[in-house]
């Protein structure tokens, strides 16, 4: 699903013309169900999420409005083996030019964020949509690796990215777990006192 957050507690002040011009950071995520970004954790090891040299893919970030002064893009994958020869590079669209930004790095079995920084050639397609895409495996060695993708995260001057783990249970299920969990408690503290 793609979601746009502005994140105010993360503003940062720009100068311009001697002035103090506040600007808000932002997290741009893309993540499931878009393209083959795992909608669950346990979902990371299946078809069509896990996926190999000849199943590579891209997508497009939302447009981010202009004003920001640093921007990186983060991948959050799994199973990455770079230490075993895996190398699975991203590539960022510069003005219709695909561009190499480096390959994902990471362990065996874990999330991770991969986080590269894109420079100011980068911020007008940025502000457009930025386009990504993913060369799986892209030495095709004669040992075939596959990789899963969380999420892809665009942050402009310090946004705080989320956790690279794919969101195992949506936060309103979340929330009545929690409040269920609460009234349990209060329950168990009633009967105490009756008791």
């Amino acid at each position: 699903m793609k979601r746009l957050t502005t994140a105010l507690a993360a503003a940062t002040v720009a100068m311009a013309g001697g002035l103090g011009v506040a600007q808000a950071a932002t997290v741009d995520i893309i993540d499931a169900p878009t393209g083959f970004f795992v909608p669950t954790d346990g979902q990371k090891n299946n078809s069509p999420y896990y996926r190999w040299h000849d199943e590579d893919w891209g997508w497009t970030h939302n447009a981010i409005a202009a004003g920001f002064t640093t921007a990186k893009l983060l991948i959050s994958a799994f199973d990455v083996d770079l230490g075993s020869g895996e190398v699975d590079n991203i590539y960022a669209f510069d003005n219709g030019v695909k561009t190499l930004l480096g390959s994902l790095d990471g362990n065996n079995n874990v999330w991770a964020f991969t986080e590269f920084n894109l420079g100011a050639n980068f911020f007008d397609d940025i502000q457009a949509g930025l386009q990504v895409f993913i060369d799986i495996d892209s030495t095709h060695s004669s040992r075939t690796w596959a990789v899963t993708l969380a999420k892809s995260v665009i942050t402009t001057d310090g946004g705080t990215p989320p956790n690279p783990d794919p969101d195992p249970v949506p936060l309103p299920a979340a929330g009545w777990l929690m409040l269920a969990g609460l009234g349990g408690i209060a329950g168990l503290r009633r009967r105490r006192k009756s008791a």
